[in-house]
């Protein structure tokens, strides 16, 4: 057979395949057990959409909004990244997703740098962010820009705290130090008696997000290291760090947790090897205090 036949052959199946990983959804499911959870909020689900980057599944993204349904959560929450920054007047597809969400589900929004970049002062704003998050919000999504909300039920609470990071720490090959004292002065400190949930986007300071006090950390932003290998994971980050440590999936610190969405979407280069978007879906237990050995 002619080479450059088995060449085209191969580089179109290549391209299939990557069309495949780009557009076949997979939902995964994480249960968080604590002693901290409230007993209200034993079975919560929460959705968790991140990286989404003006990605869509079927038309109108249905098969996202569908498989969402299905879930049917208690809450969801936005881990950053939903458009691209270097589109800034392109909100359709997420503004599309998250209208349809909110008028069902309490969708709680914590930026990712694409966002931020899009903020007044920001490499790419422009006013048109500005309309798409007052859409959002009038259909109450509530946008977290280093804020907390409190959640009740029953008499129980739990936060939620949208943690918003300088654009250094962004940076491609080398990024600052990050403090405890920098966290509390953008967000304040949490409190103890609650169980306290925080959406940040980057997941590369999980330790200094539990020093402060997270019990749960909600991120994306890495994509799942782009193409993961099977037992090395995610091989490239980013800031051009190569076999991350925090690349997807669960993390555990001092009974704390995080949890790295691979992402939805892909922006610049639109390439997924072993990797597919992922949906993640998070069950809270509480464990009971008087459970011996836990």
């Amino acid at each position: 057979m002619d080479s450059n036949l088995i060449t085209g052959v191969l580089l179109l199946l290549f391209i299939i395949y990557v069309y495949y990983e780009n557009h076949n959804l997979e939902t995964t499911h994480y249960t968080v057990r604590s002693k901290r959870i409230p007993e209200a909020f034993h079975g919560v689900r929460l959705v968790v959409l991140a990286d989404l980057n003006n990605n869509t599944f079927g038309k109108d993204n249905i098969k996202l909004k569908d498989e969402i349904n299905k879930i049917n959560p208690d809450y969801i929450l936005v881990a950053g990244d939903m458009t691209v920054s270097s589109e800034p007047d392109n909100y359709d597809v997420p503004l599309s997703l998250l209208s349809g969400l909110a008028v069902k589900y309490p969708v709680y929004y914590g930026l990712g740098n694409h966002e931020q970049r899009l903020l007044p002062g920001g490499i790419f704003y422009h006013k048109s962010y500005d309309e798409y998050k007052k859409s959002l919000q009038k259909l109450g999504v509530r946008f977290l820009e280093n804020q907390q909300v409190t959640i009740g039920q029953n008499g129980e609470n739990i936060t939620i705290t949208g943690l918003m990071i300088g654009m250094d720490y962004y940076n491609k090959l080398k990024q600052p130090e990050m403090t405890l004292d920098y966290i509390q002065k953008l967000v304040g400190i949490p409190e103890n008696k609650c169980y306290n949930i925080l959406i940040a986007h980057n997941p590369v300071y999980f330790k200094n997000y539990t020093d402060w006090g997270a019990d749960l950390i909600v991120s994306g932003h890495l994509h799942g290291g782009i193409i993961r290998f099977p037992g090395l994971g995610g091989f490239i980050s980013p800031q051009y760090k190569l076999l991350p440590r925090y690349d997807a999936g669960r993390f555990e610190e001092n009974e704390k947790t995080m949890l790295v969405s691979r992402g939805l979407g892909l922006h610049t280069i639109k390439l997924r090897i072993c990797n597919r978007p992922e949906l993640m879906v998070i069950t809270l237990e509480r464990i009971p205090k008087h459970t011996e050995g836990s």
